[in-house]
């Protein structure tokens, strides 16, 4: 099968860990597929592509506005060129128009609809318009979880009609990171509002308290929420136990992860979650809301807070804390069928299911 991938979104954050591994994986499997796949990324992009052919886009400015109308061309062409049998987009923002070939459409989730106070105007109407148009011209979705497919089809009840298939992201890329002794810190997230770090920090203070064992932790992606963290850490007293980082380079966030002692994920808004898995596979315990994706991907292997509230969490992270060794392999043993081989499987099925060949 020859696919063309539309990965012009796939520069940063989450859509590119997921890009990435799928390239990858579907380049390991290649010779046993026999298929060969085009990949579309924006001009000087550094996404690793492996040996898969690759054709650079330069996209007009505004980003945002000029790459739609962009890919609704360079799309449709390529698909003439490379003979295409159908069109992976890796994201809902791609060509505007019919490309020629069935058309898999991936949905990671929507929160720009759900939390619409978290984009801006302007962006919450260009993803409103790209991905609408993106959705009735999917021959198939590709939900990266039930809770986000869920989500679609509450929010958009007609594409109730259009083939749709739930196919969760891998998390064996973790096993090639470096594997140190996991005596670390605890590591939680601040780089999105809905990975709530002020809830972490309010959680450590009140689990000191009362007089619990809260371990150090450090808050990685503090970005421009740093001066606010930093003041709140001061005020609940807690410049001993809590370090606040910035973004980190891959190699120094891999080892921060891998030597992790927990990794909590008080998330109230998940398409995945894929440190849940990635930290279950390192053998870390995991702590989570009891949000949906959240609970779909974790399989009961985690410790889950009652509430999204301080004594909740703390209460969590005490618990994940006397994990013994049996309850971290049953976890371990639960993420490693979170693969990237599945996935590229489960995708290329898809594919292949709505008319590719």
């Amino acid at each position: 099968m020859r696919v063309l991938v539309d990965a012009l979104a796939a520069d940063f954050g989450g859509i590119r860990t997921y890009v990435e591994n799928l390239l990858a994986s579907w380049d390991e499997q290649a010779d046993d597929l026999g298929d060969h796949l085009l990949v579309m990324v924006r001009e000087g992009s550094d996404l690793d592509t492996g040996r898969h052919s690759r054709h650079e886009v330069r996209i007009p400015r505004p980003g945002p506005v000029g790459r739609p109308f962009k890919q609704s061309v360079v799309t449709r062409r390529l698909v003439t060129d490379f003979g295409a049998d159908a069109v992976l987009a890796t994201m809902p923002s791609t060509s505007l128009v019919r490309v020629g070939v069935p058309l898999g459409v991936v949905v990671h989730d929507l929160r720009h609809e759900l939390r619409p106070e978290q984009f801006s105007r302007p962006r919450r109407l260009l993803r409103r318009v790209a991905y609408d148009r993106a959705y009735d011209l999917a021959d198939v979705i590709v939900s990266v979880s039930q809770r986000s497919l869920d989500d679609l089809f509450r929010l958009h009840p007609d594409l109730r009609t259009t083939t749709a298939t739930v196919v969760h992201h891998g998390a064996d890329h973790v096993l090639a990171w470096p594997r140190p002794e996991q005596t670390g810190p605890a590591v939680t997230f601040a780089h999105h509002s809905n990975k709530n770090p002020g809830l972490v920090l309010d959680a450590w203070a009140d689990g000191r308290r009362r007089g619990m064992a809260m371990p150090p932790l450090t808050v990685l992606g503090t970005g421009g929420q740093r001066t606010a963290l930093a003041a709140r850490v001061a005020e609940l007293r807690l410049t001993d136990l809590v370090t606040l980082a910035p973004y980190l380079p891959e190699p120094e966030f891999r080892a921060t992860m891998a030597g992790a002692s927990m990794i909590v994920f008080p998330s109230d808004f998940e398409g995945f979650g894929l440190p849940v898995v990635e930290g279950m596979l390192l053998g870390i315990p995991v702590v989570i809301g009891p949000e949906p994706a959240s609970l779909e991907v974790a399989g009961g292997h985690a410790s889950v807070m009652t509430s999204f509230s301080a004594p909740a969490l703390a209460n969590a992270v005490v618990r994940a804390a006397g994990f013994d060794a049996d309850r971290l392999e049953a976890a371990r043993a639960h993420a490693a069928e979170f693969t990237w081989r599945r996935t590229v499987q489960q995708t290329r099925a898809a594919l292949l299911a709505c008319g590719g060949r």
